[in-house]
């Protein structure tokens, strides 16, 4: 579901939460909205990590500004005003809280550290005039961009923007941005939505062979 519009899809998990272990979609909705959050976060940290002592300090401030602003929001009193949210406002200030916002950004830098890895193999491989820290500053960013633009995937927008950054910070001609652009989404992307297919075929054939008593009893 992450090639949905502004990822809406993945609420989807809410829904398998729900069939599984009976857990209210009201209840875990919030753990979907502090994902996005932390998602964000995570992403600006590893471009003000790989960007830090260069001259890339304005995109990166307003990379960072845009994330602040979101928690800011989630953790004032202003989504209390939509009462058709239900708990899920209250639920989403717990999540957002400063310890737990910490420590989940830590955990969501690692895991997006770990893609920027898979973006700096396929530099690596095309031979690109990149640094690991350009990659990072290059994959992060771009993604944030796609992710901002709320567009499925961020199709159009991340690659654009990848493009871009990589011809910006190295000496890479527009046809190998292209193609470097073009297989760390395979990589990264598209890879994942590929591994979430069939985990979720191998999910719904599980439910099937649930007894329907089962069922019936983790949805009370």
């Amino acid at each position: 579901m992450t090639v949905t519009p502004a990822k809406l899809g993945e609420v989807l998990k809410c829904g398998l939460l729900r069939r599984a272990y009976g857990v209210p979609v009201r209840r875990s909705a919030p753990v979907v909205l502090a994902e996005r959050v932390t998602d964000a976060t995570g992403v600006v940290v590893l471009a003000v990590i790989g960007g830090a002592g260069t001259d890339r300090w304005p995109l990166l401030v307003i990379a960072l500004a845009g994330v602040v602003g979101i928690v800011v929001i989630v953790r004032t009193p202003l989504l209390g005003r939509f009462a058709a949210l239900g708990e899920a406002p209250e639920a989403a200030r717990t999540l957002l809280r400063t310890p737990l916002l910490v420590g989940m950004t830590a955990v969501s830098a690692a895991s997006w550290f770990c893609e920027c890895l898979a973006a700096y193999v396929c530099v690596r491989g095309l031979r690109l005039d990149l640094t690991l820290a350009d990659t990072i500053v290059v994959f992060s960013l771009g993604s944030l961009a796609g992710a901002l633009s709320f567009l499925p995937g961020g199709l159009g927008v991340a690659e654009t923007s990848m493009t871009g950054l990589m011809r910006a910070l190295g000496d890479v001609s527009k046809a190998a941005a292209a193609a470097a652009t073009v297989l760390i989404r395979l990589a990264t992307l598209w890879f994942a939505v590929v591994i979430g297919l069939v985990g979720l075929a191998v999910e719904e054939r599980l439910a099937r062979r649930q007894p329907v008593s089962a069922r019936r009893s983790s949805m009370r």
